[in-house]
């Protein structure tokens, strides 16, 4: 009896050591100064409903981009990222010789005669050049389909600007959701891809971590674009700093290497995040969605070498018919130092539902709301400073 005791009392204690171990609040070093808004003009034919926006060096350059399919204007526009006004644009064809299909997701600008642009609907990835001419067609459709006694699930990419198409060492990186898992039993389910530009070869990286639970339900206990699709950015040494929505670890990925470690980058409350009860029910998802916690994208500031994740706190007063008015998320930021300890945490004031739409500058952390005046694309400014 006394053996049992002990071990009872041993296992007690080592559970509550194993929950202080890890300190919510960090250390309080850093915080957000709110700046005025950051704008980019739009002309008549240019709509602020952008789903992808990216920030490359271009030139060396720096460039705000983003991509307009308004009506007949299908472009990437090219912004001098301090005076908010468009420099440049390369044209998007739909059709024709040089058409691209209407199923591109994403891009990366590496330089302005070599642009690689996503399709998702075919797996493969165009190339093109500043006039929109088509240069290359890769496909990757075949790599992606699974053989029937392989668990290793590929995702299925789906660029966002919280989840970029980047090319880094040769490797074309490429985040979105678990794929298609046919008949395997215990799938083990990838969320980001490497495609090598080199010998044509993909390598599957960054599985989904153990608060996901079985991966054979990821797609029935958890949403596709709250909690399934999956965030990151990369840091100035390579390494894929990794963002799952339903982990208040990041994961980090050593492109070199292959090596993962995780960091704890958590918001100092405790989250509220479950998979869903009536699995596969679309108002269970949008529940899910508005009434938990969920981590975004993670952002890295090259200036200053420090970490952004965003944390979408949970929603009570909504209308699921009423997207527009009622859908609108209060946020907050996590500020992470070089080594990934958290040293800041900032709760921003104004809801947005376009904090996907993120990008970091010279100036610091700016995050999409809608803008009022559709002659402008608007932007909150936080600029990190120290206590």
């Amino acid at each position: 009896m006394r053996h049992i005791l002990f071990a009872l009392c041993t296992a007690v204690i080592c559970s509550c050591v194993s929950e202080k171990t890890i300190d919510r609040k960090g250390k309080n070093i850093y915080t957000m100064e709110l700046q005025p808004y950051k704008t980019f003009l739009l002309d008549d034919n240019t709509t602020q409903e952008s789903g992808y926006i990216q920030v490359f060096t271009i030139n060396d350059t720096t460039r705000f981009t983003f991509c307009n399919k308004a009506g007949h204007s299908n472009r990437i526009l090219i912004y001098d990222i301090d005076k908010g006004t468009v420099m440049d644009s390369i044209p998007l064809y739909r059709e024709g010789p040089d058409g691209i299909g209407p199923n591109i997701e994403g891009y990366c600008i590496h330089t302005m005669d070599s642009v690689y642009l996503y399709d998702y609907w075919q797996y493969r990835l165009i190339r093109i050049n500043r006039k929109g001419k088509i240069l290359e067609r890769i496909n990757m459709g075949t790599q992606f389909l699974v053989p029937s006694n392989n668990c290793i699930i590929p995702p299925a990419p789906f660029p966002g600007s919280d989840a970029p198409v980047r090319l880094v060492n040769g490797n074309i990186i490429l985040s979105g959701m678990n794929g298609n898992m046919d008949a395997c039993e215990h799938p083990t389910c990838m969320s980001a891809a490497l495609y090598n530009l080199k010998d044509s070869t993909l390598r599957f990286i960054n599985p989904y971590p153990e608060i996901y639970g079985n991966h054979k339900k990821l797609s029935e206990s958890w949403g596709a674009f709250s909690y399934r699709k999956v965030c990151y950015d990369v840091n100035n040494r390579n390494e894929k700093v990794t963002s799952f929505p339903a982990d208040d670890h990041i994961t980090v990925y050593d492109m070199f290497s292959g090596e993962s470690r995780r960091f704890f980058a958590g918001y100092s409350a405790k989250d509220r995040i479950y998979p869903m009860k009536n699995m596969g029910d679309i108002k269970s998802e949008h529940t899910q969605y508005l009434e938990q916690t969920q981590y975004s994208g993670i952002f890295y500031d090259k200036y200053r070498d420090l970490y952004y994740r965003l944390v979408v706190h949970p929603q009570y007063e909504y209308d699921l018919n009423d997207r527009d008015n009622t859908w609108s998320k209060r946020l907050s930021v996590i500020i992470l130092d070089s080594r990934f300890d958290k040293v800041g945490e900032y709760d921003i004031k104004e809801r947005s539902d376009r904090y996907s739409n993120t990008f970091v500058s010279e100036k610091g952390l700016h995050i999409r709301v809608l803008s009022d005046n559709d002659d402008y694309m608007k932007f909150i400014t936080l600029t990190p400073v120290k206590l």
